[in-house]
């Protein structure tokens, strides 16, 4: 393939800009990532930002997120899907017992979270998983409900944050959502069970 046929097959630099104007989720990354970043969290920014990056790649490539497609990919047996679901728990469990030994802010803490992170996160990717039907565009009320839930909730942040004595100094004045939720990383088994909360929430997300 020559240079003129690899640039039209790939989306070039402006195409992608292009489309993280177009999506507001890729905004919001990048905005979540900036602020991270500047308050003293480079993973989480760096993650942010390449998480952003990939969205805009992909809206810019021409492939569609969310589509209308009827059909589902083929499932198992109702006996298996009990036994897939017993045993995903109990390996949740194992893991965040643990992940949730690590002290906060470590590097095994910080693998333990980004690397099943990003695995699911590419198995996912692509399309539904097995069993799952395929992914449709939620409604219009749907997306202005969330939407309004996630500004209302960033504009908090940013507010607590800005208003702290420094960006990478908590203040219980003004607490932002990873201070409120010091107490209950503070310990094992708070950081086990909100560990079993995350994995439980990313793969429901995952299975939609």
């Amino acid at each position: 393939m020559d240079a003129a046929g690899a640039a039209q097959s790939s989306p070039d630099l402006i195409a992608i800009g292009r489309a993280a104007v177009r999506e507001p989720v890729v905004l919001i990354l990048f905005l979540a990532g900036f602020f991270d970043g500047i308050s003293g969290n480079p993973i989480h920014a760096l993650v942010l930002g390449v998480a952003g990056i990939a969205l805009s790649a992909d809206a810019a490539s021409g492939s569609a997120m969310w589509v209308g497609s009827p059909h589902t990919v083929p499932g198992t047996s109702a006996s298996q899907r009990r036994l897939a679901r017993l045993m995903f728990a109990v390996g949740v469990l194992v893991y965040s017992t643990v992940a949730g030994g690590f002290d906060r802010y470590s590097w095994p803490a910080t693998i333990s979270v980004v690397v099943p992170a990003a695995l699911i996160l590419m198995v996912s990717w692509r399309g539904p998983l097995p069993g799952a039907a395929a992914p449709v565009r939620p409604s219009i009320g749907g997306s202005i409900a969330w939407a309004t839930v996630f500004v209302c909730l960033g504009l908090w942040e940013l507010t607590m944050l800005l208003m702290q004595p420094t960006l990478k100094t908590d203040s219980w004045p003004h607490p932002t959502l990873s201070t409120l939720m010091d107490p209950v990383l503070a310990s094992h088994p708070g950081r086990t069970i909100s560990l079993c909360a995350w994995a439980a929430l990313g793969w429901f997300l995952a299975r939609r």
